[in-house]
This record gives structure tokens, C-alpha cells and sequence, in this order.
């Protein structure tokens, strides 16, 4: 017998001398009325019951006695007498080591299980592995197993009761106690009153430009006028459409200060994507450069910032009463029914999270901010919006920059940065760098995905891991990662980082399907309440009343609470980990993505019958989208043709990398089994170009490079190394690898725009020679 699965019980691990000697024993208090005839079956059955609430697997492995183990299907229908019978009509088989997850036996050397009960005549003792567990764990174990032992034979495990009041008053109360009161106005109102103290400060520096606090003030109010007679007012929706830079804090202040949300667009978006949600949003206006028009081009109207008189408007104030639950921002996710969803972010929801920023990031007015992230999402409120709000500057990096972990490293010290907001895939290599002992950086915040690692303990700053999603204004819980609370005496990290604990003003619960707390330890679904929320889904109803719910557990104090859809689990410490979804959501490169909205477009392709996508993570964290497609009868859908379609229909992360063609196992429904597709193969795929060799040794060399950069065999010279699932992570892997291969010092910035210029190895072959010349 074998199986995959493990306990996977979370719980504090022993550190030091702890985690040596014998197992932490502890006596598991059985009732006095024992409901059962067999005291081993009913402790097989009670461990089995434990597990699967503590993990939901529905099949668990227990070894029983030294003959074998019992695989039992568990599920939480079940009653516990339903679990006992079954214990005792599946057979016994012949199991090794490590087959299974837990044991009972009545011998105590046979306790080689992480998790043991030793059944004896005087009762049950439950032995934990100090190599795996803490004692309060084993606590938590011994306490939880004797109150399943203690149900009534007719309650079904999902309803065993595991918390008593104490439990749910450290769990509601004591960790959820986040109330802070939130000093000054709204994003907008601090910017006027900042202008009016300090106007000659700056609020924005880019390459070859600054903006203080009073031309930024001066220049929306300027903006707002101007917008005001064009006839927009309060709760308007316009269109933002700008890259990074002054121009785009600009238009949105305007907006803000008349009472209308600012409709978050990324001129680099595929047009059919940006103006679906210019006409989904019922945009009045929208704002952008003349250099993008042509990407919000249509029934709307639209005004250019550079190709307007607006700036002899006056900077008088528009005088326009602002609310909590006006919309700052509407903010585009991936949705899982193949269009993206329009999430309504409130101004007291953004005001909320700008406190929280500044608070736990101790950002003040002598901070320096970084504008990093790209323009189409909420993160400007988080990377830039709490630091304006300071009165301190955001500093804007040339392009290249951002391409490099060292040119980023660099930037940061030489510009003397104090706070940046990074994604996941990019901090996990910045971390990794040597870093000088004197840094101003206070501290980095990760978001996007989940932290596989710990940061290295000597960092000379602090690193704070971020979770949230645009429906809880972006950030909701918060964790600043310090490595040295959770080392072994090995010098190891005893677990995977958490999200952390909410953020001021923010509670968070861990649920079951019945909408009711589950303890430390046990998976259950995170819910999010308190001053983060955004109002829901613009015009989607039900999608809505789906996700936010009527609030089950303190509808007095918070009457709305939002279901996230994250699997997750409590530490003893209240610390939060996220294990899952509980759908096909994933995040890639930091955004969300529904892979319901790419299958929904590749199935509307020609000679496409049915598509299945994957996320799959390597061993360094990255992730990769994978199509499976299956053609439509008498079809045979052409990889080069889709790739090219499903760029003009979605960004650029949401396009796979690589793509499978074949004929699939289906699942009882008649759709793709997911569970049953193969590994992609690493062989090239089809592109536009015809196979070539490399044609001399330094061809043959960066062919070398390529293929360990893009996980494939066989890359042509002439290949397009987007259209063999490259992207701009990779580009700079790949140029980074290059540069220290041929000992490219000064040439790396001209090196990564090379590669975008003229994709293929031909291509850069030349442009390196040109260089190492």
C-alpha cells in the first residue's frame, strides 16, 4: 500500500532541544459513557475523522496494529458510528514506512507514525513526533481526538464539535482585535492639504522630470474644471489610460475630486480588452495620451491630456462633497465565465488601506516610494497612494530597470528608496542578492502570490508578505516575514511563510461549509470583513450576492462579509496560511487569473472543441500556463494561429506558453479531465519559422542558453523567443545569463531591448558581437 497524501498538520514545530527525545505524550480524556464496543476501531475512526477535518482529504491512510494500514474514504456526511463499521470491514493491507499518515497500536515501539495512539487498558495516549510537532500541538491533538471519541455514533463528522468558548473568543476576538481609528480625509483631500503646507515638495520624479505636491494638486483641480464642463459629476465612471507616470495621478485626482471613479486601463492591454471595459464600465470619458488613443478608440469620448488647452483652467477647488462609499476606483479581474469582472473599490475602503500601509510600514513624510507595478491595477493604492499620502515623493525607474534584479538592487540604493512594492517572482530574486550593509531601504513588500521561502535572515531591511484581492481593496492581511522566529536549532525553517494576520481595521475568519469557524490547523475557506471591502461586482448581481454574504459571525459589527475563495488554515499563533482555492483561480506573475476566461476564448476559436488550461509551478515558483486543446470534428487547430489570436483578445500573462493537441480523457461530465493530462513536452512548438541549427559555436552557445531559460530542446536560430512562451521575466534571466556568459558588462540594458527588437538567437548573435567587439 501507498499513498501520496500526508497529514499535512500545520501546528507549531518544536524548536531546539525540543524536537529531539522521546514523543510528546499526552492522555486523551475519554467520556465515561464510552459509545463504542471496540476501543481500537473507535480510535482508527476518531483519527480518521480528525484528519479529514483538519486537511479534507477524503482518503486517509491508517496503519492499525503492526499487520498493515486501513484506507478509509472519509467524508464529512458520514456519521462516526457510519466510520466505525467501515474501520471494521476494510481489509487490512500490508503497509511500509511512510504508506501511511497515522497509527494506533497497543505497542509503543511501533509508534513510527508522525502522529500516534497507543491503545492500552487503562485508555488511549496520544504520542506526537517531536521531530514534527511542538507540545502545543500535541496539546491541540490529545484535546481535539477526545472530543470526537466523546460524539454521540449518530453526529457526522463534519459537526463534531472541536472548539469550545475560549477557542472561538482567542479566534473572533483576540485575533481579530484590529480597531484603529483613521486620521485626515480622503487620497485626494490629503493631496490639497499637503500642497497647502509643503507645495514645493516633491510628490513624483521620473527620468527627466518632477512634479511637486502643489503642481499635482493645482494641475487635477485644473483637470477636474475642465472635466466638470464636460459634464461629468459625481458618480461618473471615466477612463484612466496611461503607463506609469505623473500624467496618470493626475487624471485620477481630477476624477476624485468631482466624485467620479477612475476606471483603472493599461494601455499596453490588448484594445478589444480595454474598450470592453470602457463600454462594460459606461465610461463618460475617457483620459489618456494621444500616443494611446488608438487603444480606446470608439463610441466614448475621449480627451488627450497633451493634446488639450485644459491646463487655463483655474486651480480654484471644485468644491464637490465626497462620501465613504463613493468609488474611487473600478478595477478589472479575471473572471471565471470568460469576461473579466468590474470590481467597485470605495474611497473609506481606500482610505482604510492607505492607513494600513503607513502604519505598518512606518512610512512617513521623509519616506522615498517607488512606482513599479503596472498602471492597470489597485496596487497604485498600495505602492504609491500611501506614500503620497505622506507627503513623500514616488520615484519612477527608466523601464530597463525593472528588468534586472541588480539594476533594480542598484536603482533602489542609489535613489536612496526607502519602500517598494514588489511582485512574487521578482523580490524572491531580489532577496537573493548581496546587499550593502548601510541601505536606506526600510522595507520591501511582496504581493501577488504566495511566499514559498523564508527572505535570509541578515537582510538589512524588513520584508512584509501581503495578501488580498482587489474585492478587499487589494490588501487585507499582512505579515512582516522575520526568518529568525521560526528557525530550528538546524538553523532551518520549521514551515512555509503565512500571510500573517489582518490588517488594521480588517477581520478575517477561517470557515467551513457551514459557514462556522474551524480550528487552528484546519482547512477551511478565508473570509474577509471590516473597513476593506469594495461593494461588489458592477452590474453582476449574482456574482455578487455569491461571494458577499450576510456576515454569520458579528453581523452587528460588520453586517457584509466576502468569501474569498482561498483555502486556508490557522497557526496556533493566529498567524494565517493559504493552502488553495477552492476553484481554478491562480495568480501568474502577480495577477489574478481566472483559466475559466482562457478556456472560454480558446473554445470560441476556430477549430477548437474543447480547452483545458493549467498553471504549473516549477521548483524556483514560477508559473506557466499550459492549453490543452482538443479539435473540433474534421478540424486541426494551428498552435501559431491561436497563439496570435489569444494576444489580441487578452494580456500578455494571461496567453499560455505552451500548448498540447491531442485527444484527451474525459471526466464523467464529458469535459477534459484536468487530473489525467500530461506533462507539456519540452520539444519546440509549433511556430512561424522553419527549424534551423545553430550555424557557428557562438550561435550553438546562446542556443544552449536559450533552451535552459525557456525549459525547451531543439530551439531554432530564427525562433521568436516569445512565440516559444518567453516573456519579460524570462528576458531578463535570459540577457542576465548572456551578459555573464560573454562577460557583457555596460551592454546588458541594450542587450534585453535587443532581444525585444529582434527575438531570435540570429538576432542577438549580432547584436552581442556588436558589443563584445
Amino acid at each position: 500500500m501507498s499513498t501520496s497524501q500526508s497529514t499535512s498538520l500545520p501546528l507549531a514545530r518544536a524548536t531546539g532541544a525540543d524536537r529531539t527525545g522521546a514523543a510528546h505524550r499526552r492522555p486523551v480524556i475519554l467520556p465515561d459513557d464510552r459509545p463504542w464496543t471496540s476501543q481500537d476501531t473507535a480510535a482508527v475512526a476518531a483519527l480518521a475523522a480528525l484528519i479529514h477535518r483538519y486537511t479534507g482529504q477524503t482518503s486517509v491512510v491508517i496503519r492499525r496494529g503492526v499487520a498493515g494500514a486501513v484506507r478509509l474514504a472519509v467524508t464529512g456526511d458520514q456519521t462516526l458510528s457510519q466510520l466505525r463499521y467501515a474501520v471494521d470491514t476494510t481489509v487490512v493491507e500490508p503497509a511500509e514506512d511512510g504508506d501511511f499518515q497515522a497509527a494506533v497500536t497497543d505497542r509503543a515501539e511501533h509508534a513510527t507514525a508522525a502522529l500516534t495512539v497507543l491503545s492500552g487498558q487503562t485508555g488511549l495516549t496520544l504520542l506526537a513526533a517531536r521531530a514534527e510537532f511542538g507540545a502545543d500541538a500535541a496539546d491541540q491533538y490529545a484535546l481535539h481526538l477526545g472530543r470526537v471519541l466523546a460524539a454521540a455514533p449518530d453526529v457526522k463528522v463534519r459537526d463534531v464539535v472541536l472548539l469550545d468558548d475560549a477557542d472561538l473568543h482567542r479566534m473572533l476576538v483576540e485575533w481579530n482585535d484590529t480597531d484603529e481609528e483613521v486620521p485626515g480625509g480622503f487620497f485626494h483631500e490629503e493631496i490639497a492639504a499637503i500642497a497647502r503646507r509643503t507645495p514645493d515638495a516633491d510628490a513624483v520624479v521620473w527620468p527627466g522630470g518632477r512634479l511637486s505636491f502643489g503642481e499635482l494638486d493645482d494641475r487635477s483641480t485644473q483637470l477636474a474644471h475642465r472635466l466638470r464642463s464636460l459634464g461629468v459629476k459625481r458618480g461618473d465612471n471615466v477612463g484612466t489610460c496611461f503607463p506609469r507616470g505623473p500624467e496618470s495621478l493626475i487624471a485620477q485626482i481630477a476624477c476624485f475630486k468631482l466624485g467620479a471613479a477612475a476606471i483603472l486601463l493599461d494601455p499596453d492591454f490588448p484594445a478589444d480588452r480595454v474598450r470592453f471595459m470602457i463600454r462594460n464600465a459606461s465610461a463618460v470619458l475617457v483620459l489618456t495620451m494621444r500616443e494611446h488613443k488608438h487603444v480606446v478608440s470608439g463610441d466614448t469620448r475621449v480627451l488627450a491630456l497633451d493634446a488639450a488647452d485644459w491646463r487655463t483652467e483655474p486651480t480654484t477647488p471644485v468644491d464637490v462633497e465626497v462620501e465613504a462609499d463613493d468609488f474611487i476606483h473600478i478595477c478589472y479581474t479575471s473572471g471565471s465565465t470568460g469576461v473579466p469582472k468590474a470590481v467597485l473599490v470605495r474611497h473609506g475602503a481606500a482610505r482604510n488601506l492607505i492607513h494600513s500601509m503607513r502604519t505598518l510600514c512606518g512610512i512617513t513624510s521623509e519616506s522615498r516610494g517607488t512606482w513599479l507595478a503596472a498602471p492597470g491595477y489597485g496596487m497604485v493604492e498600495v505602492e504609491c497612494f500611501s506614500v503620497l499620502a505622506a507627503g513623500a515623493p514616488v520615484r519612477i525607474p527608466e523601464p530597463s530597470v525593472v528588468t534586472s534584479p541588480e539594476w533594480l538592487r542598484d536603482w533602489f540604493v542609489t535613489e536612496r528608496i526607502t519602500h517598494t512594492l514588489l511582485m512574487k517572482a521578482v523580490c524572491e530574486r531580489i532577496l537573493t542578492l548581496d546587499w550593502p550593509a548601510e541601505t536606506a531601504l526600510h522595507n520591501i513588500r511582496i504581493c501577488g502570490e504566495r511566499v514559498q521561502s523564508w527572505p535570509d535572515a541578515s537582510l538589512p531591511f524588513q520584508v512584509l508578505n501581503l495578501y488580498g484581492s482587489a474585492e478587499a481593496t487589494v490588501v487585507a492581511i499582512c505579515d512582516i516575514t522575520e526568518l529568525g522566529r521560526v528557525l530550528g536549532e538546524d538553523g532551518r525553517a520549521r514551515r512555509t511563510p503565512p500571510i500573517g494576520k489582518p490588517t488594521p481595521n480588517v477581520r478575517t475568519f477561517v470557515l467551513g461549509d457551514d459557514l462556522k469557524p474551524v480550528p487552528p490547523g484546519v482547512v477551511g475557506q478565508l473570509a474577509v470583513t471590516g473597513d476593506s471591502l469594495s461593494a461588489g461586482y458592477l452590474d453582476q448581481p449574482e456574482a455578487t450576492a455569491e461571494k458577499w454574504i450576510a456576515n454569520p459571525i458579528d453581523p452587528d459589527r460588520h453586517p457584509i462579509l466576502y468569501l474569498t475563495g482561498d483555502l486556508a488554515r490557522y497557526w496556533p499563533d493566529g498567524d494565517i496560511e493559504i493552502v488553495g482555492r477552492t476553484d481554478n483561480q491562480v495568480k501568474v506573475r502577480g495577477n489574478r487569473v481566472h483559466l475559466g476566461e482562457i478556456e472560454a476564448v480558446l473554445a470560441g476559436l476556430p477549430g477548437v472543441g474543447q480547452a483545458a488550461v493549467l498553471a504549473k509551478t516549477d521548483d524556483k515558483g514560477d508559473t506557466r500556463l499550459v492549453a490543452y486543446l482538443e479539435a473540433s470534428p474534421g478540424e486541426e487547430p494551428a498552435v501559431r494561429g491561436i497563439r496570435a489570436a489569444l494576444k489580441q483578445k487578452l494580456p500578455t500573462f494571461m496567453v499560455p506558453s505552451a500548448y498540447v493537441v491531442g485527444v484527451f480523457e474525459l471526466s464523467t461530465n464529458g469535459k477534459i479531465d484536468r487530473n489525467a493530462l500530461p506533462e507539456p513536452p519540452r520539444t519546440r512548438p509549433d511556430v512561424d519559422t522553419d527549424y534551423q541549427e545553430p550555424r557557428d559555436e557562438f550561435e550553438r552557445a546562446l542556443q544552449e542558453i536559450w533552451e535552459q531559460a525557456l525549459d525547451l530542446e531543439a530551439v531554432g536560430v530564427l525562433d521568436n523567443f516569445f512565440d516559444l512562451g518567453g516573456d519579460s521575466m524570462r528576458a531578463a534571466t535570459l540577457t542576465a545569463r548572456i551578459g555573464e556568459r560573454f562577460k557583457v558588462e555596460k551592454g546588458q540594458d541594450e542587450l534585453f531591448f535587443e532581444l525585444f527588437d529582434q527575438p531570435s538567437i540570429e538576432g542577438m548573435a549580432r547584436a552581442l558581437a556588436s558589443m563584445t567587439v
